[in-house]
């Protein structure tokens, strides 16, 4: 049998998954390498926004307008990743296509006037949709999408002609009402006042003015935000890594579920209990990530993450509960969402050395349930009559291309699978 070494990357929300080592293979033969399918960049610009505030209105959350300053930087942003392969915030001053050094730099630049402007991003997903699910994923990057405090966003995509997995979503969200006050008039009255918040630093807001822009977005939100949200299907099974990394003992775990309370209308809030269950009632082992434990302090008084410390099971209900205090006393809480489903025939392997029966004739799934918080699919071999693709860190897609194949091993790192071919 001859074997051959597949080469793909995964990535999305400023971290890549670095599956394939390249240098470990380069001692073996050829190196055949999958190429993702060129975008239509237009289309997937727009099904992002689409998918976006589809979320939210799900949420009862505001819808977010399309703002063309807030695009531009976005648009700008997304040609430097690409242009200088790379995946960050930031960007470095001499480089080709540079903007601006942060988000807000890139803000001014296209001609936005104030300072209330945060980013998402991506990079090598080939949609809109698994832009989306790896930042929601994320749960910074989440807590981001589902603000209560923005309502515009300014959406880019790009991705290299020559190199399809190289490719860039952006996103830049903002406050309209902040950015209208910061054009109006500089304050000039008697009384408290704020600046350095719009483009123009010595511009000054009356204070009453400022809160009140402040709170608009957020009384007309809800008072609770829960993702995923009640009734929700498809939800994504698995939280890999982000920049900064929330759960950084683990390379694998479960998609996580959050909270977050409007604080327009809740001004203290202690959780006292956040629970999963499975459909049998069993609870999941989970870790609660509220501001006091959050590694990286990005989580306000208001936000909370529960992380299934294992991956979720496809095509699967389940069921949170939520216990809390706030001002008015103490309250509960209880919601349901299903998980995705298999598209192609599922097959999950639960051993390290493992044997699986397939047919010919259709594609299968073959799910490495992860047997540790670190164990990856990594170094993939298989022979080249195979057609192989990720659909994540732990799941491979496959499909015969030649049907006179009657066997094969599929060997990573740490895990051999031994496939029978048979037919139907």
């Amino acid at each position: 049998m001859r074997i051959v070494f597949f080469i793909v990357v995964l990535a999305g929300a400023l971290f890549v998954f670095q599956l394939i080592d390249k240098g470990a293979m380069a001692a073996a033969g050829k190196i055949v390498e999958r190429k993702v399918l060129p975008m239509d960049v237009p289309f997937e610009k727009r099904e992002a926004g689409t998918l976006l505030n589809h979320i939210r209105q799900a949420l009862d959350l505001t819808e977010l307008s399309a703002n063309g300053i807030l695009a531009a930087a976005a648009q700008a942003h997304a040609d430097y990743l690409v242009k200088n392969r790379e995946s960050s915030h930031y960007e470095a001053e001499g480089k080709p296509y540079f903007t601006g050094y942060a988000p807000i730099d890139r803000a001014y630049h296209a001609g936005y006037q104030a300072s209330f402007v945060s980013e998402n991003l991506s990079t090598h997903n080939d949609n809109a949709e698994n832009s989306m699910d790896g930042l929601f994923a994320a749960i910074y990057h989440r807590f981001g999408f589902l603000s209560p405090n923005i309502d515009e966003v300014g959406i880019g995509v790009t991705q290299d002609p020559a190199d399809s997995q190289n490719s860039a979503f952006v996103y830049v969200m903002a406050n309209s009402e902040f950015n209208r006050v910061c054009t109006y008039e500089s304050f000039r009255g008697s009384g408290s006042y704020v600046y350095g918040v719009c483009k123009d630093k010595k511009h000054r807001i009356a204070k009453k003015t400022y809160e009140k822009v402040m709170d608009f977005n957020k009384a007309n939100n809800p008072k609770i935000i829960l993702y995923p949200y009640r009734g929700q299907q498809e939800v994504p099974l698995a939280f890999y890594n982000e920049s900064p990394d929330p759960l950084p003992d683990y390379d694998v775990s479960g998609f996580p579920i959050s909270i977050e309370f409007n604080e327009h209308y809740v001004k203290n809030v202690k959780i006292d209990s956040f629970t999963l269950f499975d459909e049998t009632e069993k609870e999941i082992a989970v870790r609660l990530l509220d501001k006091q434990n959050d590694p990286h302090q990005r989580f306000t008084a208001m936000q909370f993450a529960l992380f299934p410390l294992q991956r979720l099971e496809y095509d699967t209900s389940y069921t949170v509960e939520i216990t809390y205090r706030d001002g008015e006393g103490s309250k509960a809480l209880r919601w349901q969402f299903r998980t995705r489903k298999a598209k192609e025939e599922l097959h999950v392997i639960v051993e390290k050395d493992a044997h699986v029966v397939i047919a010919k004739g259709k594609s299968h799934l073959l799910y490495f349930k992860p047997l540790n918080a670190h164990d990856l699919i990594k170094n993939v071999k298989f022979p080249q009559s195979l057609d192989v693709q990720f659909i994540d860190n732990n799941t491979l897609k496959i499909t015969l291309m030649d049907e006179s194949l009657e066997s094969f091993d599929i060997v990573s790192d740490e895990r051999t699978l031994h496939v029978e071919v048979i037919s139907y």
